[in-house]
């Protein structure tokens, strides 16, 4: 989805891939930067406004993390390599899984485990909840066959000094527990199909 503006603003086009939940923002300038995990609504809002420089400003620049296009970060880059920054922080330390041997002087076997939700599903690609915070983009093919938007799915890592194994299930008992708090959500809300927000 993308907007494209030829006035006197400075930002000159928006776009937003519903999947990474990226939104890509074009500057009068040239510079083009990528805004991380931004909801949705905040683009459709800001795409809409009157008054989007000032939008952008207060709900945008300086709320989420932001990457200008075209350039890498080395150190960004490493950062983002590390296991939590797609597997999320472990839930407990590190479980050492095997007693001593001749690998102890290498690396230790360690495991750690992880919630995933599933947030959206494309064809190729899908958009995770890692552990209750930020949303990180996989592939598709990574996840169960039978995993669907809305499965819990447990993760193992187990991770040894020649090898990384991760582990994915679908959590069906997880799954059915999330989905039963939804139902009841909704049939908390008012029946009459109106909020409890009165504009006068």
């Amino acid at each position: 989805m993308g907007t494209t503006w030829d006035d006197d603003s400075p930002i000159r086009s928006v776009q937003f891939d519903r999947v990474t939940h990226t939104m890509r923002v074009e500057f009068e300038s040239g510079a083009v930067y990528d805004f991380a995990d931004v909801p949705e609504h905040l683009c459709d809002e800001l795409t809409h406004s009157l008054e989007r420089d000032q939008y952008f400003a207060e709900n945008i620049r300086h709320e989420f993390a932001a990457m200008r296009v075209g350039e890498v970060d080395l150190a960004e880059l490493a950062h983002e390599r590390r296991e939590d920054a797609i597997l999320g922080p472990p839930l407990a330390e590190p479980i050492p899984l095997g007693g001593s041997d001749e690998r102890d002087d290498v690396e230790s076997d360690h495991t750690s485990r992880h919630t995933w939700i599933v947030d959206v599903m494309d064809e190729d690609s899908v958009a995770i909840q890692v552990d209750g915070r930020a949303i990180t983009p996989m592939p598709r093919w990574l996840l169960p066959a039978d995993a669907h938007e809305g499965d819990v799915l447990r993760v193992t890592h187990t991770r040894t000094g020649s090898r990384s194994t991760v582990a994915i299930e679908v959590d069906r008992g997880a799954t059915r527990l999330a989905v039963e708090r939804s139902a009841d959500q909704m049939r908390g809300a008012p029946s009459s199909g109106r909020g409890d927000i009165r504009l006068t």
